[in-house]
C-alpha cells in the first residue's frame, strides 16, 4: 500500500478534456481489461484531479504492481494510491522512470550490472510492453528483484 508518483504528461492517452471523474475511472478500468492484466476484474479505480486510487483484494504482489504501473502510465495520472491487498508476501519490486535515450539493456546494466538481463524487465512489464524496443521517456517500469 502506498502512494506512487508518475510523470503526468507521459503515457497512453485515454481522455482529452474529460472532467467527469467516474468516466475517467471507467476508462482506466476498461484500459486494464483491454491489457488482459490478470486480476484487473478484481479492482476498482477512481480518478480525481490526476490522482488515481486503486482498491481490491485477492491479487498477488506481482499483479498488484502491474496494475499500479499500468494505471500510472496513463497520460493525466500523476499519482496512484495503491490500496490493493496482496495474497502473497513476495518482496515489492522497485521502479524505474525511463529517460530519453534509455533502452532495456541500458536499464538492465544500471540496475543489475548486466545488460543481458533486459528480458527480466521486459517480462515484468508485460503486457504493458509489447516489445523490448518500445519504451518511452517518462514511462515507469517495474524492476523485479535480481
Amino acid at each position: 500500500m502506498g502512494i506512487f508518483n508518475f510523470v503526468k504528461e507521459a503515457g497512453e492517452k485515454l481522455w482529452d478534456n474529460l472532467t467527469d471523474h467516474k468516466a475517467q475511472g471507467d476508462k482506466v478500468t476498461e484500459h486494464l481489461k483491454k491489457l488482459n492484466l490478470p486480476g484487473a476484474d478484481k479492482v476498482q479505480v477512481n480518478v480525481a484531479d490526476g490522482k488515481a486510487s486503486v482498491t481490491g483484494d485477492g491479487l498477488t504482489q506481482e499483479q498488484k504492481e502491474k496494475i499500479q504501473v499500468a494505471v500510472g502510465n496513463i497520460a493525466g495520472v500523476s499519482e496512484v494510491e495503491n490500496n490493493i491487498s496482496a495474497t502473497d508476501t513476495q518482496d515489492e519490486a522497485t521502479y524505474y522512470t525511463v529517460k530519453s535515450g534509455d533502452t532495456l539493456s541500458a536499464i538492465s546494466k544500471t540496475v543489475y550490472g548486466d545488460p543481458n538481463q533486459y528480458n527480466k524487465i521486459f517480462e515484468a512489464n508485460r503486457p504493458m510492453l509489447s516489445s523490448p524496443d518500445k519504451i518511452y521517456p517518462g514511462q515507469t517500469l517495474r524492476i523485479p528483484k535480481a
